[in-house]
């Protein structure tokens, strides 16, 4: 993380000729630690043929692409609850108040440079439109999505709600023994991630999906089973903390 492009302003000269004084520049690192995360399925060939047409090497290609994306949710919305500004209180709804107290507070912290992204739990993004629909008399409206940007944008994507783009998803995590949920708000910086690249070497029985997950299969001739096994190198970690806020409300 480097202090570039209006970290540090220019300053008045000394002079017309004087000497220009050096500023260092400010620098920290966050680290990420890489790991293994895995999915494997183990399929008997009396379940093959019993319905032949799904349990194939495509299908299960598609669904360790599918448990990929699932995992990466739930590591980057356990970090929601880390963040040291919080806005919401215990058992109390999420509300548009608490919207907007988050955003100034990525505001108040120069984090407003990147659109900001919401994550929620669906309880939580129900909370928020049921106030938009019935209190705010239509002043502002919550762009919801369409399904074209639905397809661009991934699943989960719910709009803009003055210039924050809203996802949810039931994987956001539970607070306060189960009595809440952890969402939250940041920018671009708050959250890093880092991906392994998996290596190949059986082309016969291995590939690898957009560079990032290794799909193989496995045969135990013996009992008749069939493995089909998934790998991917990530990991997550918090970054830039005043580039977060955590939106901890009622479950």
């Amino acid at each position: 993380q480097v202090g570039l492009n209006g970290y540090d302003a220019h300053t008045a000269s000394s002079g017309e000729d004087g000497n220009s004084a050096n500023v260092a520049l400010s620098d920290t690192s966050t680290t990420v630690t890489v790991a293994r995360q895995t999915l494997a399925r183990e399929i008997s060939g009396l379940a093959q043929i019993t319905d032949p047409g799904l349990l194939t090497s495509p299908t299960f290609a598609a669904d360790a692409v599918g448990g990929m994306g699932a995992r990466m949710t739930n590591m980057i919305a356990a970090l929601m609850s880390g963040f040291s500004t919080s806005v919401g209180a215990t058992g109390v709804n999420f509300s548009l108040a608490n919207f907007l107290a988050a955003k100034a507070a990525l505001a108040a912290a120069n984090a407003l440079d990147s659109v900001p992204l919401c994550l929620l739990h669906s309880i939580q993004m129900h909370d928020l439109i049921s106030e938009l629909a019935t209190t705010t008399g239509g002043a502002v409206q919550f762009a919801s999505a369409t399904q074209g940007i639905v397809a661009s944008r991934g699943v989960g994507f719910e709009g803009n709600y003055l210039g924050v783009d809203f996802f949810s998803s039931n994987r956001v995590a539970t607070a306060n023994a189960g009595a809440d949920y952890a969402g939250g708000m940041f920018t671009r910086g708050a959250i890093v991630t880092a991906f392994g690249t998996p290596i190949a070497d059986d082309p016969t029985q291995q590939a690898v999906i957009a560079g990032r997950l290794l799909f193989e299969r496995s045969r135990a001739a013996r009992t008749d089973l069939t493995a089909f096994v998934s790998h991917f190198y990530f990991g997550c970690a918090e970054g830039q903390d005043l580039r977060g806020v955590a939106i901890v409300t009622d479950a």
